[in-house]
């Protein structure tokens, strides 16, 4: 199924944080094309890739997504407070990442792929399909608005 236009950009970090999570769930088996089993690389990988792309990625789902979504949701407002739960346990996660308890490192790692990825398939086959299916075409077209601004 094609994606709204004003989605694609948010499935094109999914992709790119997909191949991030299973990376960390395959532990010792991961391909080694830039990439390493050491797993301090990884915890500095991973606060790279959530400065550089993931924190951008929550803010445009905080702000522009999620409160345009929010309104036609009625009773079903679970799901966003699930997403945006999981956001704050990935922002913790980055913490610990940065300070990482040796001991703890790899099981955080795994933890975090896990949650990441459970993350990216609720958005694409849960909350996409929703947004695609309720939103009104102006709202659509104003998320995807809003979201080449913030990039821009």
């Amino acid at each position: 199924m094609l994606r709204h236009t004003s989605l694609i950009p948010l499935s094109r970090d999914h992709h790119e944080g997909l191949l991030l999570a299973v990376r960390l769930q395959q532990r010792k088996k991961a391909l080694l094309r830039l990439w390493s089993h050491d797993p301090h690389w990884q915890a500095k990988y991973v606060v790279k890739f959530f400065t550089d792309h993931l924190a951008q990625h929550f803010e445009e789902e905080e702000n522009i997504l999620f409160p345009n979504i929010l309104p036609f949701l009625k009773k079903k407002s679970e799901i966003i407070d699930r997403l945006i739960k999981e956001h704050t346990e990935m922002r913790s996660s980055i913490e610990f990442f940065r300070q990482p308890i040796e001991s703890e490192l790899e099981e955080h790692l795994t933890q975090f792929g896990k949650l990441l990825e459970e993350h990216i398939r609720t958005e694409e086959r849960e909350l996409f399909p929703l947004c695609e299916e309720i939103l009104p075409a102006n709202i659509m077209n104003e998320i995807g608005k809003q979201i080449s601004m913030h990039r821009s």
